[in-house]
């Protein structure tokens, strides 16, 4: 899991105007430790635009993602999960093992086929409708599949109960696919190492709108005001629920290091009875 304590900004110049670039590098050893990896990162990205190459690309698939660490977990004194706080401030869930697939309404249907087709027949189905056959058909092809699944503001979760999975694992992959998952989460499963589940709400839908600035802070007067809206977004969020348990689908065996990390996604994610933001 590329997960990190600390980060820090360096530049690098290019070009013989003397035009510079900047990069963030991290480190869970120190500050001074973050500091020398973003050096070494922005003469990379440096160099790579002075020969002419794709800075973007680069950013991409060399990236972690740069998120305020919050807490950690761990099941028989080893590390299973970490909660981190993301770009627009709500809360992640990532795990080493524990496989999370987020489903999301498309603006077209789901192509009806095998057990969908024998479900509805003729008759079209609701989206919701089509989601939830999908993942009976995808229980139904392997007996010992269990999977607890949860409605979100835009579509479906789903949590593998019964094992877990290497996150990069081509296993990992075929899975996400067959779920319907985002492509770029796929992707970031795979760069991350880790799986992600969103477990506060998302703040604009809960009326907090967008947060005065991003992790890490410039100064304590930017991290500041921070601190006081996020401290409106979480009086503001206790109004809502991120997702709602549906029920459990397949095999009834839960994996012991999946089972501590369920209990603690629905406690933060399913809290309450709100609408779901």
């Amino acid at each position: 899991m590329k997960i990190y304590r600390y980060w820090a900004k360096a530049a690098a110049e290019r070009g013989p105007k003397g035009m510079s670039v900047e990069c963030f590098g991290c480190s869970n050893e120190s500050v001074e430790a973050a500091l020398a990896d973003a050096s070494v990162r922005a003469k990379k990205l440096a160099d790579s635009i002075e020969r002419g190459g794709p800075p973007v690309l680069y950013l991409y698939e060399d990236r972690p993602v740069r998120e305020e660490l919050i807490r950690e977990f761990e099941h028989d004194k080893q590390p299973t999960a970490v909660i981190t706080r993301n770009a627009y401030g709500s809360l992640v869930l990532n795990t080493w093992h524990v496989f999370f697939a987020d489903i999301d309404y498309q603006d077209e249907g789901i192509s009806i086929g095998g057990l969908l087709g024998k479900l509805f027949g003729k008759k079209t189905p609701t989206q919701d409708e089509q989601i939830i056959a999908r993942i009976e058909e995808i229980v139904a092809s392997d007996r010992s599949l269990g999977v607890r699944v949860y409605r979100t503001k835009n579509g479906f979760r789903c949590l593998v109960r019964s094992r877990t999975y290497d996150s990069a694992s081509d296993e990992s992959n075929r899975l996400l696919q067959q779920f319907g998952s985002d492509p770029r989460y796929v992707k970031l499963c795979q760069i991350q190492a880790c799986y992600r589940a969103r477990i506060s709400p998302k703040p604009w839908r809960c009326g907090a709108g967008d947060p005065p600035a991003k992790f890490p802070f410039t100064n304590a007067e930017v991290e500041q005001r921070y601190r006081e809206w996020q401290s409106r977004y979480e009086e503001q969020a206790k109004s809502y629920s991120t997702c709602a348990k549906i029920g459990d689908f397949g095999s009834a065996s839960v994996h012991p290091e999946v089972d501590s990390v369920m209990q603690l996604h629905d406690h933060f994610a399913c809290e309450g009875d709100g609408p779901l933001a």
